[in-house]
């Protein structure tokens, strides 16, 4: 699913977890909610579709397409997945010093949730590796590193006249 992109293998996985444990897991990993990053104008993006029963949200939602997030909160979950599984809360600034050196607010890194166990991060780490060396993410491939990674084709939403964009 992971190295050809195959959407519906996405929707079979989702409707094997269903819909209320596949809605934890989006919750849980941090979609839908503000990470309270110290940046300003974050959104909290927008998973509502899954509180709908029709089986079509839940299978678009599969693959990506009827919720919508933020990039942090693409890269945080993504980083939760290469972390053991665990959520941690982003931040931009580590700390502000005075000129006299004087430490005015200092950030740690701070686990805010664990979404998956160890092992699950180990397994879809080795999934994402999968992805780049043997599927269409071949042109990812560093010499010398591991790099993980997630094909995938996307589509525009058009505001101005609902749907998607056909450029």
């Amino acid at each position: 699913v992971l190295e050809k992109s195959l959407n519906t293998g996405a929707v079979f996985a989702a409707q094997k977890l269903g819909l209320e444990e596949f809605k934890r897991y989006v919750e849980a990993f941090g979609f839908g909610h503000k990470t309270e990053i110290d940046l300003c104008g974050e959104d909290a993006g927008n998973i509502t579709s899954l509180n709908d029963t029709n089986p079509v949200y839940l299978a678009t939602a599969s693959f990506g397409q009827g919720i919508t997030t933020t990039p942090i909160q693409l890269v945080r979950a993504y980083a939760a997945m290469a972390n053991e599984g665990k959520l941690m809360e982003p931040y931009v600034v580590e700390k502000i010093v005075k000129k006299d050196g004087t430490i005015v607010e200092e950030k740690k890194p701070k686990i805010v949730g664990q979404v998956i166990s160890p092992q699950s991060s180990k397994l879809i780490k080795s999934m994402l590796v999968s992805a780049v060396n043997n599927g269409y993410g071949k042109l990812a491939r560093v010499p010398g590193y591991l790099v993980e990674g997630k094909t995938g084709t996307a589509q525009v939403a058009d505001l101005e006249h609902g749907g998607y964009s056909s450029d």
